[in-house]
């Protein structure tokens, strides 16, 4: 597993509850939530186009694993541009009928592990928060992103370290092999994550909450 040079420039997400029930850890299709989706990705393709914008990317929350205290959305805005854009993506996913994001972060990539945007496939979000700084929440992510290489084919990794008044520390942003729940079963049922990714992770004091998506397309 080799380290790449972190990307440059800056990462905004924001997150929305626009229809959030569940079914288990599953998402319930929601006709508001699609209505909604298509808006955000004309906004994610027309941002693409812009010149300052790197990548943008309209996600869809496909599973929520019951972790109390986690983030509760169902529809997303990754966008990694030269400059933050919080403000600005807030006014104009507004003019598309959006209401006020439950979450609006920033943040810088940390530490990066291939390419997470030439895989396609499920995207995990993983949020950590807990006591830890960011600087030890960054540095126990990169210790046991060896473990989901090598025990899950887990090959990329855009590590968001995100700054100001955040409720979380960081998130990781990547695309999973294959389906969500073959995933989750093969991470539960072996005994190393317990000891290697929970125990280093409870050692520095941080919790995971991820969650599951899919990018929309226009």
């Amino acid at each position: 597993m080799d380290l790449e040079a972190p990307l440059e420039g800056w990462f905004t997400h924001l997150a929305w509850a626009i229809d959030l029930r569940l079914t288990g850890p599953f998402v319930r299709f929601s006709q508001k939530r699609a209505e909604h989706g298509r808006e955000l990705a004309r906004l994610a393709a027309e941002l693409t186009a812009e010149e300052e914008v790197s990548t943008a990317h309209a996600l869809e929350i496909t599973a929520i694993p019951p972790i109390d205290g986690g983030p509760r959305y169902d529809l997303a805005l990754l966008v990694h541009a030269d400059e933050p854009l919080s403000d600005l993506l807030v006014e104009r996913a507004a003019a598309l009928g959006l209401d006020q994001p439950e979450l609006a972060l920033t943040a810088r990539n940390a530490v990066r592990i291939g390419d997470t945007e030439e895989r396609g496939g499920e995207i995990l979000l993983n949020h950590f928060a807990g006591e830890a700084s960011s600087e030890e929440a960054v540095g126990a992510w990169t210790s046991v992103a060896r473990w989901y290489a090598d025990k899950l084919g887990v090959d990329n990794s855009t590590l968001l370290e995100f700054t100001g008044e955040a409720p979380f520390l960081i998130m990781n942003y990547a695309v999973i092999p294959g389906k969500v729940v073959p995933f989750l079963v093969n991470q539960l049922l072996r005994p190393s994550f317990y000891r290697t990714v929970r125990g280093q992770l409870r050692e520095v004091g941080i919790t995971p909450f991820p969650l599951f998506a899919r990018r929309l397309e226009t």
